[in-house]
């Protein structure tokens, strides 16, 4: 796949009008669409909207506007984007366990019928399904059997360590291709559906940053035909009904991208705190631990929405049915208000990652205790970028590392 450029992203141009031509119509449309909703995120942060801002989705760490939004009150709205927005933990929990805040569309309009364009089919699931194709997702259940999990998942972690170079892109070379060869593994899949299906599932990298961010013509183009092709390859090879299939590719779509993530900034996290990695590699069991804090201050997933089936009230704020809601995942987990103790909220507890979340904790767990073995003298070795048009997931565009610290020169 063509690499996304890396530069900040100009203002959107006006939108060409679509032409009627036979064929072309229905994606002139959606592409206009696309830039059409992108266009009033970009102008909402010309106007100064925080959250506008936090959708524009830069290479600046959008803490100061998740922030702005905290201070704003437990419920603000984006008027430019028709969107509440919460930073506070309790409505945050709020959202995340009433029932009248169902899903990530609107209720009963097709994946690509609402004003959000090429949203994943895979994961835009509501709760109803979420808890139909739970036991088939469970630890134990058809899809993961949880003995072994670990120890598979840091066996294909050395492989992958032991094939790259001395110096070698961390997040494209071993956090984005790790999932897939696990997952393909404890599917089941035959030998050469398992190296298609880990070929295929680092092309759904968008797909949580698509629910509220319109990629890019090409790359939303490139992110349906990846998923269609992973939910193909499973129909084929899984046994099981249609829920097994659905089960597998929320798992596997859900949990690929956000463990690259986890990983990743799990990683950058401990090399820029003093000592923090050299403590990690004298004791790597403290890995588990060092995912748990990323979950918590860095979580992969910084922007969750959802919508309103009922009229409810949200922060002492009446909400139609049909409200959209965004929570600042990460500003969320960082409330100074929140309990203590409380559940980072790194990884929504409804919904996709109600299903895919300890798959996830466990993989990038396993990820990261093989690092700290296997690469005790890791160091970077160029400067890590984030990919763009990334708000959900600040998802890392490349992370040059090297296996060893520099020696110094003989004098």
């Amino acid at each position: 796949m063509t690499a996304e450029p890396l530069s900040a992203e100009p203002p959107p141009a006006a939108p060409p009008s679509a032409t009627p031509q036979a064929g072309v119509l229905d994606g002139a449309r959606a592409a206009r669409r696309n830039q059409l909703t992108r266009a009033a995120q970009w102008f909402a942060g010309i106007e100064d909207d925080p959250y506008g801002l936090v959708l524009r989705a830069g290479p600046q760490d959008p803490a100061v506007h998740e922030e702005r939004v905290r201070a704003l009150g437990p419920l603000y709205r984006s008027a430019p984007l028709d969107t509440w927005v919460t930073a506070h933990r309790a409505v945050a929990d709020q959202v995340f366990t009433d029932p009248a805040f169902d899903g990530t569309g609107p209720d009963g309009v097709p994946v690509d019928g609402d004003d959000l364009p090429y949203r994943s089919g895979l994961l835009a699931l509501d709760r109803a399904t979420a808890a139909r194709l739970a036991p088939q997702a469970a630890f134990g259940g058809p899809l993961l059997p949880a003995a072994g999990l670990a120890q598979r998942a840091a066996a294909h972690a050395r492989r992958l360590l032991e094939s790259a170079g001395e110096t070698f892109d961390l997040a494209e070379d071993f956090a984005r291709r790790l999932p897939g060869s696990v997952l393909a593994e404890q599917f089941g899949l035959p030998g050469t559906a398992r190296e298609e299906f880990a070929r295929l599932l680092p092309g759904c990298r968008h797909a949580l940053d698509g629910l509220v961010c319109p990629q890019p013509y090409a790359t939303a183009r490139a992110s349906r035909a990846a998923e269609t092709a992973v939910t193909g390859l499973l129909a084929r090879h899984l046994p099981g009904d249609e829920d097994t299939v659905r089960a597998a590719g929320v798992l596997a779509v859900g949990a690929a991208e956000t463990t690259a993530v986890l990983v990743t900034g799990t990683v950058r996290r401990l090399r820029a705190e003093p000592g923090a990695w050299e403590r990690l590699t004298a004791g790597p069991a403290l890995a588990a631990a060092a995912v748990r804090e990323t979950l918590r201050t860095a979580p992969p997933v910084r922007v969750e929405t959802r919508i309103s089936r009922t009229d409810t009230i949200l922060a002492g704020t009446a909400l139609p049915a049909g409200s959209r809601i965004a929570v600042l995942v990460a500003a969320a987990g960082r409330d100074p208000a929140a309990p203590p103790g409380a559940t980072p909220l790194g990884l929504a507890p409804d919904l996709h990652f109600a299903l895919s979340a300890p798959l996830i904790t466990v993989l990038a767990t396993a990820a990261l205790r093989t690092l700290a073995e296997a690469l005790p003298g890791l160091r970077e070795a160029g400067e890590a970028v984030t990919r763009p048009r990334s708000p959900v997931l600040l998802a890392p565009a490349r992370f040059p590392v090297a296996k060893r610290e520099s020696t110094p020169c003989a004098s």
